[in-house]
């Protein structure tokens, strides 16, 4: 068997190493991204597994995939909006995803941005670069364990970030069609969003990337916010109207905003701009902004997540090749 593994960034190949030597199955690393010209290159291969940051829509990628005899993509992510599904579908190729890694990874990175905002730990530290060391009611702070924090979205990933919060003293309340056993344990759920909302003084979302909640946290979402309110979201960027996030920073509405996603992203993240032409004044705005943390999609950046990710991605693929399905396959 061979798997040939599409755009494989440094901080992958490790992982990708270790499982095909444990597996005893070939698999050749490529750098590139999937395209029309690059799938060629899947030719004499049984399955492609790819970290697809540009869209796989042109019928012609799928038409040469069902050339090649390969029936699968297999998407070293949990998001699979980067794929047409449909044209997969009709040519009898499965997409599938990796749906649980180490959500413990992005449950740590919104509780640290919780923190940080809640301690205004960059205040504090723009004001030292400007040698204020005084005491001032901007840098007073709040103890999490006197706040109430609202997650949006209880699948492993909430549950988690529930389970950490309420370790640190916090009463935590939960809203999700689809109510978790498991995070009953560390969270009471209510009955709708805006009772959540209005009772948050923090709120961390943990929705999929879908178009009926594209922009669910807009100017009415917020409004219904505290006042004084923390917003956090390490989910997807569609979620979130960043402009209306904006506008509650400059009234007042909201005391900061963790991001760890950007509704534009695609175009920048993971990619090094660094001494390179950089016109979004939108996404310069929240990174230069002392009540924003911005970080680029790295909340699941840790070497056990990565490690899940090749591995849920190469097994989903063998599955399909072994057995014309996959638990994982999402069309």
């Amino acid at each position: 068997m061979r798997i040939l593994a599409f755009n494989v960034q440094p901080y992958e190949e490790k992982a990708f190493v270790k499982w095909a030597k444990d597996n005893d199955i070939e698999v050749v690393l490529d750098k590139d991204l999937i395209t029309p010209e690059t799938i060629e290159r899947a030719k004499g291969f049984d399955g492609v597994t790819t970290q697809q940051v540009i869209p796989v829509k042109d019928e012609a990628v799928f038409d040469k995939l069902k050339e090649f005899g390969i029936k699968q993509i297999a998407s070293r992510t949990a998001g699979v909006d980067m794929f047409g599904l449909d044209m997969a579908r009709e040519r009898e190729i499965a997409i599938t995803n990796v749906p649980r890694y180490s959500p413990n990874a992005i449950a740590e990175h919104v509780l640290t941005t919780a923190l940080r905002i809640s301690r205004n730990t960059n205040k504090i530290q723009r004001n030292l670069e400007r040698h204020n060391f005084s005491w001032n009611p901007g840098i007073l702070s709040r103890e999490l364990r006197t706040l109430t924090v609202g997650v949006i979205g209880t699948g492993r990933i909430g549950t988690q970030a529930a389970r950490l919060f309420n370790g640190l003293g916090s009463k935590v309340l939960g809203y999700d069609v689809y109510q978790n056993e498991a995070a009953k344990e560390v969270l009471t759920y209510v009955e709708n969003l805006d009772e959540l909302i209005t009772n948050s003084d923090v709120i961390t979302i943990h929705m999929p990337a879908i178009k009926e909640y594209n922009h669910m946290v807009n100017d009415e979402f917020i409004s219904k916010m505290k006042d004084n309110s923390i917003l956090l979201n390490a989910a997807r960027g569609m979620l979130v109207d960043t402009k209306a996030v904006l506008r509650a920073l400059d009234s007042g509405k909201l005391l900061g905003a963790g991001l760890d996603v950007y509704e534009n992203e695609s175009k920048y993240v993971p990619k090094n701009f660094e001494g390179k032409e950089f016109d979004d004044e939108l996404l310069q705005t929240l990174i230069d902004r002392d009540d924003v943390i911005y970080t680029p999609h790295t909340a699941f950046y840790t070497e056990t997540a990565i490690q899940n990710l090749v591995d849920g991605g190469l097994e989903a693929a063998v599955d399909v090749i072994t057995t014309g399905t996959s638990a994982n396959a999402v069309n």
